[in-house]
């Protein structure tokens, strides 16, 4: 880049070349008149002073003229080379200008368009709240505390033998209330038609009763009306075909044979994992036979086809759908049990009616919601 001050020098310079031109003529005037005067006398060639002013006059002139081109082109320099530092000042600034700019974009973030005016502003509409989304999870129903306070109906024959009541001892050790009707019929059919909404009803029929026709009748009402059962009958072979017959055909099973005096009577587990062996007690067996009813020691039942019941308890360990002699269905709210409860130990029988009444109280809750 050209310095700035290159310029005031050239303008000295000018000037100082045009002060030497007008002293030039001058000089070459005096030189003529001195030549003139020191011509001798008798010259051939006279002066002519016309002549010489003319000639000095034309010397003058084109000195002029020198001067003035020389002038012009000094001053055409000078302005072109202002003209260029002109220039180079502007394309700086431009520069600068440039960058600034280019710095500026950089650092602010783009300018956004102003939203479009609408034509009809929307009306307000009112905003309802979001529903919730999350369900809240569903209370664990206490079991334990449902089971203590059920309503609980009892009937049990073996009262009237003046023996031990396995199922009134196992119900006493588990601290349940219930009514208890022994083996007294007419009281049983009268709690059966009182209306109450009994949570269990329990019929140990083990003494040969007289527990047979309408009792079945209303024992599936209440089953239709989401009551627990159990029901422990012998004589499966005399009723079958009578009116237990809707309550068997409703479990899936049906009257297999008689389990008339066996060789071994000793019964198996078909579902270990089953909670009714572990619920609320663990390691009981049935197969330490006692030999109370030495006659008849019950009927054996098998599952209808397609059924849904499950065969608990059978006096072949590897037949799952027959033999069997205790069953559970209808969602585990009933039990049917067809061998005699005395002909086995007593603390594995109390314990075994206890997992019975625990587990069929617990499915009732759980099915009906308590």
């Amino acid at each position: 880049m050209k310095n700035n001050t290159a310029q005031p020098h050239s303008i000295t310079k000018v000037k100082r070349n045009a002060m030497a031109l007008r002293l030039i003529p001058l000089t070459i005037l005096l030189i003529l008149i001195s030549v003139g005067c020191n011509l001798p006398a008798g010259s051939s060639q006279p002066f002519d002073a016309t002549k010489a002013a003319l000639d000095v006059q034309g010397t003058i002139q084109a000195q002029q003229a020198q001067k003035d081109a020389l002038a012009t082109s000094e001053s055409s320099a000078a302005t072109q080379i202002a003209q260029e530092v002109q220039a180079t000042l502007v394309s700086q600034q431009s520069t600068q200008i440039a960058e600034q700019a280019e710095q500026q974009a950089e650092d602010e973030p783009p300018p956004t368009a102003p939203p479009p005016t609408p034509t009809n502003p929307p009306t307000a509409v009112p905003t309802q709240p979001d529903a919730p989304t999350d369900i809240p999870p569903t209370p664990t129903p206490d079991i334990g505390a449902m089971v203590k306070s059920a309503k609980i109906l009892l009937f049990e024959d073996m009262a009237g033998e003046y023996e031990v009541r396995y199922v009134k001892n196992a119900l006493d050790i588990m601290g349940l209330s219930y009514t208890d009707v022994g083996d007294a019929s007419g009281d049983f059919k009268t709690q059966l038609l009182s209306g109450t909404d009994w949570d269990l009803i329990i019929v140990s029929n083990e003494a040969r009763s007289n527990i047979q026709g309408e009792f079945f009748v209303y024992l599936n009402d209440h089953l239709s009306d989401g009551t627990a059962e159990i029901i422990e009958v012998w004589a499966l072979d005399e009723i079958a075909s009578g009116k237990i017959s809707s309550i068997l055909t409703r479990c899936g099973i049906k009257f297999q044979k008689d389990w008339l005096d066996p060789e071994n009577p000793s019964l198996w587990y078909l579902v270990p994992e089953h909670p009714v062996f572990h619920e609320p007690n663990e390691g009981m067996s049935l197969t330490h036979y006692v030999d109370y009813w030495d006659w008849d020691d019950g009927d054996l039942i098998e599952l209808t086809p397609g059924s849904e019941a499950t065969l608990l308890v059978g006096s072949i360990a590897t037949e799952k759908t027959r033999y069997g002699t205790v069953a559970t269905c209808l969602e585990g709210r009933l039990i049917i049990q067809t061998h005699c409860t005395h002909n086995y130990r007593q603390d594995d029988m109390v314990r075994l009616w206890q997992n019975y009444i625990y587990n069929t109280l617990k499915n009732h809750f759980l099915t009906t919601g308590g």
